[in-house]
C-alpha cells in the first residue's frame, strides 16, 4: 500500500468522525438558527375548529404549537380563559398529547437528531396557582422521554446545553407571576433535569390601561431596550412581543415600509443579542370568506400583505412567526429555505 495513502485513512477517519460529533451537536434551539410557524390557539372553541392542531401537524413538521391552559374549578382545560370555558372543553391529555403522539414516535423511531426539536410546545397559563402548574407537571411526567431538558446549574445565569429531543415544552412568565419559575425552575435540585423553559418576564405594554387602539399605537414608540432588559439564563430562554411594537395592525394598517422592517431587524436582533429565541405574534392575511374563527386584530387582509412580512421576519431570522394561517406560513417557509 502507497504509504501516502496508509496516512490519508486515519486523517480521513478522523475528519468523519469530527463530522459526526458536529451532527450530534446541532443546536436547533440556539437563537437564529431556525424560523419555524407558530400554530396560534391550535384547539377548539367550543366545540368548533376542531381541526386546528391537526392542520398544524399535517403543515409539517418542526413547528411550534400554542396551547392555552385555564384552571377551571380544578381541572385545567385548554381554553382561551377561565370565563370562557365550558362543559365540554378538552384537555392536554384528551386532545393535545394523542394527537400528537404519532409525531413524536415517528421522529423518535427516524432518529434524525439534527432536526430535533420537531414539535415545541408553548403553554400559554393563563391562570397559574400552584395546583394548576403541579397538575401539569403531572401530564408531563407521562411524557417525560420526549423532552428537551437541560441540567440546572448553581447559578441560574449559567446557562447550560440542551439535551435536544423531539420535543421542547415552553411557558410565558408575566408580570407578578413568580409560581410557573417556581415549580418548573426552583423545585428541580442543582444536577437535575429542567424540561419546562420560561420566557424574559413580559413586559406591561399597557400601564396607563389605554384603549386596545391606543395602546397599539403607544407601543411602536417603546424602545426595545425597555421591553427587554434583562439576558437570558438557563431557565429564561425566550422573549416575544404582539406584531403591534413594530406597526400598526388590522384595519388601521398601511404598506409594508422600511421603517417597519429597520424596527423589526433591530428587535430581532437585540432579543438574540440578549441570548433568547424571539417570538412575533402574530401575523395574517385573509379574507372574510376565509375566516375560520380568527381575529382580525392582527389581520392585514390578503396573503400577499402577510407574506411580505412573514418574508421580513424570516429574513431578520426570527424564531417563531405566531399564525392562524398555519399551512400557508408553513408552506412559505419551506419554499424559502
Amino acid at each position: 500500500m502507497n504509504r501516502n495513502y496508509r496516512m490519508l485513512i486515519p486523517a480521513a477517519a478522523l475528519l468523519i468522525g469530527t463530522f459526526a460529533i458536529a451532527a450530534k451537536t446541532v443546536n436547533n434551539f440556539a437563537p437564529g438558527v431556525r424560523t419555524l410557524m407558530l400554530a396560534h390557539n391550535a384547539y377548539p372553541d367550543h366545540g368548533k375548529y376542531g381541526d386546528r392542531l391537526d392542520r398544524a401537524i399535517s403543515a409539517g413538521v418542526p413547528f411550534v404549537v400554542e396551547e392555552d391552559l385555564a384552571w377551571v374549578d380544578g381541572k385545567s382545560l385548554l381554553v382561551h380563559g377561565p370565563k370562557a370555558a365550558g362543559q365540554d372543553d378538552p384537555t392536554l391529555e384528551s386532545y393535545f398529547f394523542p394527537k400528537i403522539r404519532p409525531v413524536i414516535e415517528k421522529a423518535m423511531k427516524e432518529n434524525k437528531r439534527q432536526t430535533w426539536p420537531v414539535v415545541t410546545l408553548y403553554l400559554d397559563i393563563k391562570n397559574d396557582p400552584v395546583e394548576h402548574l403541579e397538575e401539569v407537571s403531572r401530564v408531563l411526567d407521562r411524557y417525560n422521554d420526549w423532552f428537551s431538558t437541560a441540567v440546572k446549574t448553581a447559578d441560574i445565569a449559567k446557562q447550560s446545553p440542551l439535551d435536544v429531543r423531539p420535543m421542547l415544552v415552553l411557558v410565558e412568565d408575566k408580570q407578578n407571576d413568580n409560581n410557573k419559575k417556581e415549580v418548573f425552575y426552583d423545585r428541580v435540585p442543582v444536577g437535575g433535569k429542567i424540561r419546562v423553559f420560561g420566557s424574559a418576564t413580559k413586559f406591561d405594554d399597557n400601564p396607563k390601561k389605554l384603549s386596545r387602539a391606543e395602546k397599539n399605537a403607544a407601543m411602536r414608540s417603546i424602545p426595545v431596550e425597555q421591553l427587554l432588559n434583562a439576558k437570558a439564563d438557563n431557565y429564561h430562554r425566550w422573549f416575544g412581543t404582539d406584531w403591534a411594537f413594530i406597526e400598526l395592525c388590522g384595519k388601521q394598517s398601511k404598506s409594508w415600509s422600511p421603517e417597519a422592517e429597520t424596527g423589526l431587524k433591530r428587535f430581532v436582533s437585540y432579543g438574540h443579542s440578549q441570548g433568547y429565541l424571539v417570538s412575533l405574534y402574530a401575523v395574517n392575511g385573509f379574507g372574510d370568506s376565509e375566516n375560520q374563527g380568527w381575529t382580525n386584530e392582527f389581520n392585514f387582509g390578503s396573503r400577499a400583505e402577510a407574506e411580505v412580512r412573514w418574508k421580513a421576519a424570516a429574513a431578520a431570522k426570527a424564531d417563531f412567526i405566531a399564525t392562524d394561517q398555519y399551512e400557508t406560513l408553513a408552506a412559505a417557509l419551506a419554499s424559502w429555505h
